[in-house]
């Protein structure tokens, strides 16, 4: 029994040097909100590397799904069709990357990616070729991560609610008791006049929806993702189609991408540009 369990921690252990998830916990029951939220699956695709984290870059007709591959050493840009185009390496000591998020500008961009073996966020603006470095709010814990316009977002992997922030300037962390597993995914989008915030849990098949005010975090409710997942990892969402996209496992090692578009009873119509001049 002894070594049984050995195995056992050693197994967890291993999972856990690959994408984060130090929990064991199974899927769990959607929380009730306020609202009814509908999810509905558009595409899906299997991709033949890994990927963490989710963000979606766009320059208002060209979309790229930002995935993060630790394994190889760099964020894969994948396209609409899950196919593999450009890749810019990680920074050599981010070998344990989970989330990525860019700054929303196409002409002057930089990225930022965290790391759970160490307690700093990389940052880059020359495309990979030279990365440094801020500290990280979440400490080792941050996971998926995305930028609103004026702050950065970013779930805290230990079960620590939300960060919001701005690299060097300062940090707010917010409570989501409703999430009763390990976050991970995490992306931000246009909810009428506020901030909507969904997010994924490691071993979930919910996605939560959050709405925050500019100073109140209000829970919306939970929909179940829309296929079937053994280990939900990203989630970003593009103001060109308004759709989601999720990255998933299946199995022991093969990663999906899929796309869904998502109905909220407080959505308003709005665009993403209208929300970011807001800010």
């Amino acid at each position: 029994m002894k070594f049984l369990f050995f195995l056992f921690a050693l197994s967890v252990l291993a999972f856990a040097a690959d994408d984060g998830c130090t929990s064991t916990s199974v899927c769990t029951t959607p929380q009730q909100g306020s609202d009814d939220i509908e999810l509905t699956l558009i595409n899906d695709w299997t991709l033949s590397g890994k990927a963490l984290g989710v963000d979606i870059f766009e320059d208002g007709s060209t979309i790229y799904i930002l995935g993060v591959n630790n394994v190889e050493g760099y964020i894969q840009a994948y396209d609409e069709a899950g196919g593999t185009l450009a890749t810019m390496p990680l920074a050599a000591a981010n070998g344990s990357c989970f989330g990525v998020a860019w700054n929303y500008d196409p002409v002057d961009d930089t990225y930022y990616t965290d790391d759970w073996a160490d307690n700093v966020l990389y940052f880059t603006d020359d495309f990979g070729v030279t990365w440094s470095t801020e500290p990280n709010p979440a400490g080792g814990s941050g996971r998926g991560m995305d930028f609103d316009g004026a702050d950065y977002w970013m779930t805290s992997g230990t079960g620590g609610g939300l960060w919001r922030f701005q690299p060097g300037v300062g940090q707010e962390n917010i409570a989501i008791p409703e999430v009763s597993t390990q976050p991970s995914g995490l992306t931000v989008f246009p909810n009428g006049a506020n901030l909507g915030i969904a997010l994924a849990a490691y071993n979930d098949n919910n996605i939560y929806f959050y709405d925050w005010d500019g100073s109140t975090m209000s829970f919306l409710g939970s929909a179940l993702c829309p296929a079937t997942n053994a280990g939900s990892y990203g989630l970003g969402y593009c103001s060109i189609n308004e759709h989601i996209y999720w990255a998933y496992r299946e199995g022991a090692d093969t990663y999906h991408l899929a796309e869904f578009s998502f109905n909220l009873a407080s959505l308003e119509p709005s665009t993403w540009g209208s929300i970011k001049d807001s800010f």
